[in-house]
């Protein structure tokens, strides 16, 4: 029984040069949008966990009939992390908050910890009105000192710029209104006007 063998020809050595050199093209066209890409998903990455906090905060605030808390912390991932006293929002708690000192009496009220330690957060900046904000038990944002943080924008060295073939600032803003509720913010002059320094 005779059968028919296929000849399989293989690429030439100019072919494969062809190839390369092309290659070599697309990825310096490439790399400079691709780390401002990355840049960008970490900015928005970190904002979004931050609004899905708040949203969490008052969603329990509401779900529990008491005061919630969302406040700044260094460190969230140690045992017992504690708030602390500064405005960046890179490292966040949610917790119960009965008396309402934005502080958790104990590690078991805390109902959810995000960010990064201080330590790993990189070149993305984060900055506040205020270290700690609370929800009342109808969802209401308290403005009642050590409470009131209402805005926070987390931003990188490009600052408020716009993002490059964008109207948007390379900046993510996220604004909680008196109701409670968290809105996400990229308008640049809406964002400068806050007078929240991200530098």
């Amino acid at each position: 029984m005779g059968g028919k063998f296929v000849h399989i020809r293989g690429f030439t050595l100019l072919e494969l040069m062809i190839v390369l050199a092309l290659a070599a093209v697309i990825l310096a066209l490439g790399a400079p949008n691709f780390g401002e890409f990355r840049r960008n998903a970490r900015l928005t990455g970190d904002a979004n966990d931050f609004l899905t906090a708040v949203q969490v905060a008052r969603t329990e605030a509401v779900k529990q009939q008491r005061p919630v808390s969302l406040c700044t912390t260094d460190d969230p991932q140690a045992a017992e992390p504690a708030c602390s006293a500064g405005v960046d929002f890179g490292g966040w708690l949610v917790f119960t908050d009965p008396d309402t000192d934005c502080a958790p009496a104990a590690a078991t009220d805390i109902a959810r910890r995000g960010g990064r330690p201080a330590a790993d957060r990189g070149d993305v900046i984060s900055v506040a009105d205020g270290p700690c904000l609370t929800f009342a038990a109808n969802g209401f944002a308290r403005d009642e000192a050590p409470s009131g943080a209402r805005r926070v924008v987390f931003c990188d060295a490009r600052g408020y710029e716009l993002q490059g073939g964008t109207g948007q600032s390379a900046a993510r803003g996220i604004e909680v209104s008196r109701t409670g509720r968290g809105e996400v913010v990229r308008d640049r002059a809406r964002l400068e006007a806050w007078g929240l320094a991200c530098e």
